[in-house]
């Protein structure tokens, strides 16, 4: 449910204070940025499909009705898009050490270690996009863009017991995958 604060900025960005839309930019445009760039792959992508977000976001503020906080309704219109995006193009999401932010000065610090995260990393990537869209989104949403269970659900259009559920699969799913993965390297 919208906050009377969240009513008040999409009344004053409807009524023109234009000032009114860069509080919801401040707000939300790394998260956002952040799920673009989870699903285009591409920091160029992500910038422009990020840009498109915030003018459908500016465009549909009137269809805005407050049934969920503003914050969960951007993301919901992200989700969107980025979705849209992925059909489109049909991508692979950025890799998992991009989101892991493994830097170079790790591998300079203790290769050995930094190697090992960044195989580690890759099995948690390969196993992520073995996940189905509906159990990669729930992961992608309240574990890697940190969104709570309501908020996940809010975004998805689905209960919160659902996204419960599709959470609890996917963990499961994941660690069947990145045992059978560790078993395979040791092999």
């Amino acid at each position: 449910m919208a906050t009377g604060n969240d009513r008040r900025l999409v009344e004053r960005i409807l009524s023109g204070d234009k000032a009114a839309f860069g509080e919801i930019l401040d707000a939300h445009e790394a998260p956002v940025y952040r799920l673009a760039l989870r699903y285009t792959n591409s920091v160029a992508d992500a910038e422009d499909l990020t840009q498109e977000i915030f003018l459908a976001v500016y465009t549909s503020l009137p269809k805005f009705q407050g049934r969920s906080a503003l914050g969960t309704w951007v993301y919901r219109v992200a989700l969107n898009h980025c979705l849209e995006f992925q059909r489109k193009r049909r991508v692979v999401s950025v890799p998992i050490e991009d989101s892991l932010m493994l830097r170079n000065d790790d591998r300079q610090a203790d290769p050995v270690e930094f190697t090992h995260q960044k195989q580690l990393a890759r099995q948690v990537e390969d196993a992520l996009n073995s996940l189905s869209p509906l159990h990669r989104d729930v992961v992608v949403l309240h574990e890697l863009q940190g969104l709570t269970y309501q908020e996940v659900a809010d975004a998805l259009d689905v209960p919160v017991g659902t996204v419960k559920s599709r959470l609890s699969n996917a963990f499961r799913r994941l660690r069947d995958r990145l045992s059978a993965s560790m078993c395979e390297g040791t092999s």
